[in-house]
């Protein structure tokens, strides 16, 4: 059964791919053959009743709950840094502390940046309990979005959103008992022509071969939980 990866191929880093992928939206993946197309290129019809393996980023999962044999992946979850942070903070037998975090992206992926790390954070440090959304006006750009959500544990996090036409960045910092860990983007990566994704921003085919999780009841349920708490509505 062939692979289908939908995203954004100014993410994948082609170099660090042990993966062998195919680009051309023409041709349908046969055998263990993995096809890659752009978010523009996806049309949920094309694959209903395929025997292929459909790869496909949070946002897409609302255009795909009819199909089978899908997966969904978070880019947060893929990054190489999110993934050195992950190995030492569950390196703690209970880690609690603060969690900060703030991103900048573009604004057509305002929501499902938010459900996407909401999903991913709480596999981390915890469910949320409790949680306040603060965002500027709609018409205001560019917009901003705070998220103060108690994870429970002993566990807070603070995460601001800017959503705007501008470079992609990330900083993160986990105040723990044990140990502080921080990472900045802007900081770790060398400068790079206009218009290109940073490398530490970047991830793997592989990586979402085999990070993507099962699009199934339970995921559904935990996205559609994170959306009614973006939209103003409380945590069950």
């Amino acid at each position: 059964m062939g692979n289908v990866v939908i995203g954004r191929i100014d993410k994948i880093d082609e170099q660090r791919a042990e993966t062998p992928f195919m680009k051309s939206s023409m041709k349908e993946p046969e055998g263990n053959e993995t096809l890659f197309l752009s978010s523009q290129e996806f049309d949920e019809g094309r694959f209903a009743g395929k025997e292929v393996r459909l790869f496909i980023p949070s946002g897409l999962v609302d255009d795909c709950k009819d199909l089978s044999n899908v997966s969904v992946y978070f880019e947060l979850e893929l990054y190489p840094f999110y993934q050195k942070i992950k190995e030492e903070m569950v390196s703690d037998e209970k880690p609690r502390g603060v969690l900060r975090m703030r991103r900048t992206v573009s604004e057509k992926e305002s929501e499902a940046v938010m459900l996407g790390d909401l999903y991913v954070l709480s596999s981390l440090v915890g469910e949320p309990s409790e949680a306040m959304v603060k965002r500027t006006k709609r018409e205001v750009r560019p917009s901003h979005v705070i998220l103060t959500v108690d994870f429970g544990r002993g566990t807070m996090g603070h995460l601001e959103y800017t959503f705007a036409n501008e470079a992609e960045r990330i900083e993160f910092e986990w105040s723990g008992i044990k140990r502080i860990i921080e990472f900045d983007s802007d900081e770790m990566t060398p400068l790079t022509p206009e218009g290109l994704t940073p490398l530490l921003l970047s991830y793997s085919v592989d990586a979402i071969l085999s990070g993507a999780h099962p699009a199934d009841e339970d995921l559904l349920q935990s996205l559609n939980k994170y959306r009614s708490l973006l939209n103003g509505g409380g945590l069950r």
